[in-house]
This record gives structure tokens, sequence and C-alpha cells, in this order.
């Protein structure tokens, strides 16, 4: 096993386009939660030492620095030779105190919660950073050692314009020291605040427009694309993230967790109550051959690289462009895939298209 997810279900605010699994952050429940974290980690894990741990939420920095030491301490014993170590904050829950932490306990990567810096924009998802404070909270990761920062954002928000993208895209390029830009399309989720408040998407026109803006003006200005959402300097791709989109197998921790090992796929429980009672009571799902190869497939074509067909063949021991020859050459012909360098990969229009492309061949029977 060479990545460790761990889910912190706590926030201190909840986000109104939200709809993982979360709730308000409580100190009693949050010690809870600690205990039944040591448990599955030392049923799950035993003495592994793995390459990439990424701690995402919920919002870990909801935890108080009593607790998040708590954390590190129980996820130390697998880190010790781990080659990147993540964790997602808010800009309005990180302290000082929090980041020496998260470098004294090996943190090296950081993944700051942004969204937006338009004031409008924050208030209505419901966030209470300004631009200001982000721009120092950065200032405090470089000063504490912590270099290799990420920010996520969001397009597609209800009252964004084409104007505050463009203004925020270029603030952030032009003046923040970060490595990572994370961008996100406003998805509606039914249990979300914008759900219930019926809340619609913008025109699909805009949207596509916001997002081939961003990666026309991130190129130009040294980000490299290497997936459909992210956009890294040089050596700064995340390796965890990659972990996923190469489909290797990652181990879940916490409510709301999941996790992939050998032939199964799982999900945790989202409940809270009964992750703290009765352990992570996790749904299994059993991957067949061929869900295993559309899968694979699925999660590679996210990436600038595409799928490495030698892989693709020593995995499942079958060749990819046999199996698949109908869907490939109908999508190389349409000038959606491509094959070239022992990989098959989307083209730019693909890739806007990749869930046409899927669709191809995920309906194409395999044995």
């Amino acid at each position: 096993m060479k990545a460790v997810y761990v889910h912190v279900p706590f926030c201190r605010d909840i986000c109104a386009y939200c709809d993982f699994t979360r709730c308000r952050y409580h100190a009693g429940l949050a010690d809870q939660w600690l205990i039944a974290v040591k448990r599955e980690l030392q049923e799950k894990l035993a003495q592994v030492s793995v390459e990439t741990v990424y701690i995402g939420g919920g919002t870990p920095s909801a935890l108080n620095s009593r607790q998040l030491e708590q954390l590190l301490k129980l996820l130390a014993p697998y880190t010790t030779q781990v080659q990147e170590y993540t964790v997602e904050a808010n800009v309005e829950s990180l302290d000082e105190d929090k980041m020496k932490l998260l470098k004294r306990y090996g943190v090296n990567r950081i993944s700051l919660g942004v969204q937006t810096l338009q004031p409008v924009l924050l208030s209505i998802i419901g966030r209470r950073h300004t631009r200001e404070e982000v721009v120092e909270r950065i200032r405090q990761l470089h000063q504490y050692g912590i270099h290799n920062i990420s920010i996520d954002l969001i397009y597609g928000l209800p009252q964004q314009t084409m104007e505050m993208w463009q203004d925020d895209l270029q603030d952030i390029v032009q003046h923040f020291q970060i490595s990572h830009i994370s961008l996100y399309a406003l998805t509606i989720e039914e249990h979300s605040q914008f759900g219930r408040d019926g809340v619609e998407n913008i025109d699909a026109d805009v949207e596509t427009d916001m997002y081939l803006y961003a990666v026309s003006y991130l190129k130009k200005h040294g980000f490299i694309q290497y997936e459909i959402s992210n956009f890294a300097k040089p050596n700064a791709a995340s390796l965890h993230n990659q972990m996923y989109w190469n489909y290797e197998d990652f181990c879940g921790i916490g409510c709301g967790a999941s996790g992939k090992s050998g032939h199964i796929r799982y999900d945790n429980t989202r409940n809270l109550h009964t992750y703290l009672q009765k352990g992570s009571c996790p749904d299994i799902i059993e991957l067949s051959r061929q869900d295993e190869m559309f899968e694979m497939l699925m999660m590679a074509l996210r990436m600038k690289k595409g799928m490495s067909l030698s892989l693709f063949r020593e995995r499942f021991a079958a060749d990819f462009e046999t199996i698949y020859s109908a869907p490939l050459q109908k999508n190389i012909a349409n000038g959606m895939l491509q094959v070239k360098d022992d990989h098959v990969r989307t083209t730019e229009e693909g890739m806007l298209l990749l869930h046409d492309v899927l669709v191809d061949f995920l309906s194409e029977e395999t044995l």
C-alpha cells in the first residue's frame, strides 16, 4: 500500500456548495473520532510505511492544536518514508501553532481552500477569509518551511462573472507564491445548501469559457496542466493524486473515506456516530476484470500523459488496443484520442469531452 487518505469530517463552518461527509466541529466528538481513527489505522495498516499521505475533509485545520497533534502522532509510524505529506486547510482556521506542528511531523504540502478572492462570492458560499488573509497564510507557510502550497479555486459560482474569474487568476499568478492550483467547476449537490435553496448552475457556455481561459492563462504563466483540473509548476504535481489517476491501491481512513485494495473498492460509513461506535463499516464493491480495465482507463485519461499501454498489459495480461479496438479507432478518427509513446491520451478536444469518450468504452464488452 503506497498511499493513505485520512478523512477529517469536521468543519467550523459549512460551505454552501459542499456535500462531502462533514459536520460542525465539536471538541468532544473530535476526541472520540481520534480514538476510532487509531483503531482503524491499527486494523488496516499495521506497520507499513507509505509514500504519500493526504489528510482531507471536511477541514483538517478545524481540529484544535492538541487534536491535530494527536492525529499526526497516530500517523507518524507510517510516515517514516513518506515523500509527499499533504494536509488540507482553510485560511481562517490555519494558525501559526498548527503550522509549526505540521512542519514538525513532516507535512511538506498544504492545500488551501481559497475558492475565490471576491468578497461578494465569499459571502455567497459561506467563507469568512479575505484576500489579505490568504496572502498572509501563504507567507507564514513559507516562513515555517512548507513551500509546496496548492490552492483550490471554484468557477461557475452564482453571480460570478468572467471578469471576476480573470481578476482572481491574474491576482493569484502575479502575487501568490504557490506551486499548484486545482480548479473545480461548481457542482450543485442535492444535499448541499445550494441544492436545498434551488440554486442553478450558470450558463454552460460561460462555465466552459472560464475553464478554457484558465487553461490558457495558467499555461502562459508557468503552470503545467498535468490533469483535467490540476496545474503545477515544474516538479510540483501532486504525487498522491497521481496514485488515484494511475489506479494504484490506496487506504482510506475515517468516516466518509474510500479506498481500493486488490480487486475491491470500499466506502466507509458516512455516519459519524456509526463510525465512532462500530468502526468503518465499509460498503464493499467487488471489481470484475472488466470493471478494473475501464476504471484504469477512466482515471488515466484525466491526465495529460494518458494511460500507459505497457502498464495495462502488465496488469491484465491483455493488449488494450486489441480489446478496445472499435472504440479506440472511433475516437482516434474523431480526433478525441491519440496513441503515442506507449500511451493512449486525449487530445485537447477529447479532454473537454472526456465523458462522451468514456461512454464508448463503457459499452464495449470485454473478456
